[in-house]
């Protein structure tokens, strides 16, 4: 059996474990609700992956799991992580291998920190797009936040949605209990809360949390607890931005009021017509895409800053003033 699995959970696979006959275990990556996420290498084609696997649990949640890998199976966009094999092992141990993504997530980038407007627009139009993309395959993300937001930088650079761990796919029936919301409490929208029939727009009320908090630097609602804090999503408004930011434009403003409105009903009907409010938004050049041969990997800012300063530097210039700037003879 596979080391780590006990009592049907499986609580972590050491370096170099073979896993399901052709994955090595690197390193562990992450752990999340849906189960441990680890850099692996699949041996018959030499090549390094995201593997998530998950243990033994309910039949609820192994239903949840092949799901969710059907789900983002489906999904061919930039801004998605993309899915290349999933499965079991001899054990019936369930398995997701992933793009591998690396690079600093949205949550390094504005911690204690703020974005420019063009700069947070551009990263909200990235992530809109690719939530649109699945939106049209059936697919809601469900726990959209600055987390699951990363700035791939190896290769051209780009903006990627993460971790669709809690994705549901529309036309199918919920797998939850009734009236139980998952996710992070700051970004679910009201009428997941009040355990209301819920859709994509969702995914949209949560963007309108993390481009609010992009550019003021703090959530529209704050709490000392989780509870604080969903009852203040579900019963109050939010805290007016321009109050905050001043010289934000009325128009972005509103955009954001918008995506933020309790009722579903108010808000942008699809993510592509929100797509489209941020494009006449977006008046800004794109940045620079390329970036240096060998970034960085999976650090957060305060590593990069430490080990690939230039790099560091180079992504700080394009958060804050929207361009890359490059070394001398770069």
């Amino acid at each position: 059996m596979a080391r780590g699995l006990r009592h049907g959970y499986l609580v972590g696979l050491a370096a170099g474990t073979i896993f399901a006959g052709r994955y090595r275990i690197r390193a562990l990556l992450g752990k999340g609700g849906m189960g441990n996420v680890y850099r692996a290498e699949h041996l018959g084609l030499g090549k390094e992956v995201a593997l998530k696997v998950i243990g033994r649990l309910s039949h609820e949640l192994e239903l949840r799991f092949e799901r969710e890998a059907k789900a983002i199976a489906r999904l061919d966009h930039p801004g998605c992580v993309r899915i290349f094999d999933y499965g079991e092992d001899e054990h019936g141990v369930q398995y997701i291998a992933m793009e591998l993504v690396e690079g600093p997530t949205l949550h390094s980038a504005i911690a204690g920190d703020t974005l420019s407007v063009p700069r947070a627009l551009h990263v909200a139009k990235s992530v809109v797009s690719a939530l649109a993309h699945a939106h049209a395959h059936g697919v809601v993300h469900r726990d959209v936040k600055p987390e699951n937001i990363m700035f791939v930088t190896r290769g051209a650079f780009r903006v990627v949605l993460i971790d669709f761990g809690l994705a549901s796919v529309t036309d199918a029936p919920a797998l939850t209990g009734n009236g139980f919301a998952m996710g992070s409490p700051s970004y679910i929208a009201p009428e997941r809360l009040l355990g209301k029939p819920h859709d994509a727009r969702s995914d949209l009320y949560a963007i309108g949390v993390v481009l609010y908090e992009m550019i003021a630097g703090i959530k529209p609602y704050l709490g000392g607890s989780p509870e604080e804090i969903m009852t203040a999503v579900m019963t109050r408004p939010p805290r007016p931005l321009r109050a905050l930011v001043p010289d934000v434009s009325p128009a972005l403003d509103a955009l954001i009021r918008r995506a933020l409105a309790k009722d579903p009903e108010k808000r942008f009907r699809d993510a592509e017509e929100m797509l489209s409010a941020l494009a006449d938004l977006d008046r800004e050049p794109e940045p620079e895409r390329e970036v240096e041969r060998e970034p960085a990997a999976s650090m957060t800012f305060a590593q990069l800053a430490v080990y690939q300063p230039s790099l560091w530097a180079r992504l700080w210039s394009w958060m804050r003033f929207g361009r890359w700037r490059w070394r001398s003879g770069h």
